[in-house]
C-alpha cells in the first residue's frame, strides 16, 4: 500500500510515518526543509498539493497537518482557518482531479463537541464548538462529506480526543514539564476536576490501522479515544510523580477560553473495527517522561 502523510514532521505525522513504513510505502509532505527520499516540501504560506498527486498515485492520504492550538485559533482565527479548512479543501480537490481512488483520512478533533450535555459522547450528539479551532475542524468535516457525496471521494473524519506521548511539544504535559524545570510548585489552569479522554499515540496509530482496514470511508466521523475518563488532577499527579515526587500542583480555578469541562468518548464504532486500548494512562505518561528526560 502506498500512503501519503501530510504533516509528516509533526507529532502525529512523524509517529504515523514510522508506524506505517514498517509494511507500506510511505511518503511524507510538510513545510520542513529536509532532503528525504519520498518527501515533498510544502510552501509555508501558499500551499499547493496538486504537484504531489500529479507525481504519484496513493492508496491512502492521512492529513495530519494544520494548527492544533486552541489559543492560537482564538488569537489568529484567519490563520487557523487557512491551515485547518482551506488546506483541507485544497487537498481534497487535488485528490479529486488527480487521484480520485485515494482514500482520505482527516484528523478532526473532539473540539467539535464543546461541552456535551451527557457522557460518554457519541458521534450523533449536537455539535457546539467553543473555539475557532473547533468550528474550523467542523467545517473541514463538512468538506469531507461534501467531497464524498458530490464527487465520490472516499473520506473519513477522526475526532481525536486528547492524544499524548513522546515528541509532543505543546499542551498539558509539555507545559507541566517545562514548569517543573523551573520550580517544584506548578500552577495549572482550572480546578483539576475537569476531565479528558486521553489516548496514547501508539493506540491512536493502531486505531488508524483498524480504520484503514475496516472503515467505510463514506464521509462519516468517528471518535478516536480510549473511552476512559481521567481528571486533569489525576493525570497531572501521575505525570509529576514520574518526574519528581516533590512537585506540588496548584490549580488556579481559571478556565481558559475554548476549554471544555468534561470529556469521555463513546468508542463503540472504532471498537467494532477491532480497536482496543493497549496502553494505560500510567504507562503512557511514564514513557512520555522518560522521553522528556532523555531529550532535555
Amino acid at each position: 500500500m502506498k500512503i501519503l502523510i501530510i504533516g509528516s514532521e509533526g507529532f502525529i505525522g512523524s509517529h504515523a510515518k514510522n508506524f506505517f513504513a514498517k509494511s507500506n510505502e510511505v511518503w511524507g509532505a510538510d513545510i520542513v526543509d529536509k532532503k528525504f527520499e519520498r518527501y515533498y516540501q510544502l510552501h509555508i504560506e501558499h500551499s499547493n498539493f496538486d504537484f504531489i498527486f500529479e507525481s504519484q498515485r496513493f492508496d491512502v492520504c492521512i492529513n495530519a497537518s494544520g494548527n492544533g492550538s486552541v489559543p492560537i485559533s482564538i488569537n489568529k482565527p484567519v490563520f487557523d482557518f487557512e491551515l485547518n479548512v482551506t488546506n483541507t479543501i485544497k487537498i481534497l480537490d487535488a485528490i479529486r482531479v488527480h487521484n480520485p481512488d485515494c482514500k482520505f483520512i482527516n484528523m478532526s478533533s473532539a473540539a467539535v463537541y464543546g461541552n456535551p450535555s451527557a457522557l460518554p459522547i457519541n458521534e450523533t450528539v449536537e455539535l457546539k464548538p467553543l473555539s475557532p479551532y473547533g468550528w474550523h475542524k467542523l467545517y473541514a468535516e463538512q468538506l469531507c462529506r461534501e467531497y464524498y457525496y458530490l464527487y465520490q471521494i472516499q473520506t473519513i473524519n477522526l475526532r481525536l480526543f486528547s492524544v499524548y506521548g513522546e515528541h509532543l511539544k505543546k499542551q498539558l504535559f509539555w507545559d507541566i514539564y517545562q514548569k517543573s524545570l523551573r520550580s517544584n510548585e506548578i500552577e495549572l489552569f482550572g480546578t483539576g476536576n475537569e476531565t479528558r479522554d486521553f489516548i496514547y499515540i501508539k493506540d491512536l496509530l493502531n486505531a488508524i490501522q483498524n480504520i484503514i482496514d475496516k472503515g467505510l470511508f463514506n464521509g462519516e466521523s468517528l471518535n478516536v479515544a480510549s473511552g476512559v475518563e481521567t481528571s486533569i488532577k489525576t493525570a497531572a499527579e501521575i505525570f509529576c510523580s514520574a518526574i519528581d515526587s516533590n512537585i506540588k500542583i496548584v490549580f488556579n480555578s481559571i478556565v481558559k477560553p475554548g476549554d471544555p469541562l468534561n470529556w469521555r468518548a463513546d468508542i463503540s464504532k472504532i471498537s467494532s473495527f477491532g480497536f482496543k486500548q493497549t496502553t494505560t494512562i500510567e504507562e503512557g505518561l511514564i514513557n512520555t517522561v522518560k522521553w522528556l528526560k532523555g531529550n532535555k
